[in-house]
């Protein structure tokens, strides 16, 4: 039955893919087999950190704090305005969810075929999480949906032990100083005791100043000090000020 059902699931996807043609989210181009999100020029194109690559890099450097990152890593620089910046805002405020999911699995792909050990010794994926009420108005943390897609990919499961208590303003103005205090006590862990003794991959979706990931980073290490935490994102910015 499961196979049957898997049989008619890619027939559907292949007549739907002929009224509505799958195409690449930044140049419009249509994607042949093989290609998601993303045609394999535009995927060429792509402004890599290749921070995956390093043992210490700028994100290192701009989380260092009371919590240590273990490993720390993003997937490409965020330019403003640019076209691949606009993916992620399009993930985050238009519903977009597959974009998540799918940059999830791509980034995951590209860490492995780099560095087959990367995932190595990781026990579960942590999505930096989204108050109660934006969760309810949004309807999906977009966190959750790139680790969705770090898991497929590396088995590793994905975890809800992070809790943000409280929501807070946009962080889109503020300075680095200014959002460390926005964020500071927002995050909870719940079952701390589950976090013992692991390895724990911090995921957002962009990390600017670190502030919000560092508050992340200290609500673990307070709760479950044995813990080791690392952090990944699908972009991160040069730090402001």
């Amino acid at each position: 039955m499961a196979g049957i059902i898997r049989r008619v699931t890619s027939l559907t996807d292949a007549l739907l893919s002929v009224v509505y043609p799958c195409v690449c989210e930044i140049c419009g181009e249509t994607l042949v087999e093989g290609e998601e999100l993303l045609c394999s020029r535009c995927l060429v194109e792509v402004p890599r950190t290749f921070f995956h690559l390093s043992d210490f890099n700028h994100l290192h450097q701009r989380l260092l704090g009371r919590a240590h990152a273990d490993k720390a890593s993003s997937f490409f620089h965020y330019f403003k305005s640019d076209a691949y910046a606009e993916m992620i805002h399009k993930l985050k405020y238009g519903s977009r969810r597959e974009i998540g999911v799918k940059l999830g699995r791509i980034y995951a792909r590209e860490i492995l075929h780099d560095s087959p050990d990367y995932f190595c010794g990781v026990d579960l994926f942590l999505p930096v999480p989204v108050h109660f009420f934006k969760l309810l108005k949004r309807g999906y943390n977009q966190s959750g949906l790139i680790a969705k897609g770090l898991s497929v990919v590396t088995g590793i499961p994905v975890g809800d032990h992070l809790v943000a208590t409280r929501g807070h303003a946009t962080q889109t103005r503020k300075s680095a100083f200014d959002r460390w205090i926005n964020s500071a006590g927002i995050f909870k862990v719940r079952h701390s005791s589950d976090l013992d003794n692991t390895h724990v991959m911090l995921v957002d979706d962009v990390i600017t100043t670190g502030s919000t990931m560092l508050c992340c980073m200290e609500a673990i290490h307070d709760s479950a000090p044995s813990a080791k935490i690392s952090v990944i994102s699908l972009a991160s910015t040069k730090a402001v000020n």
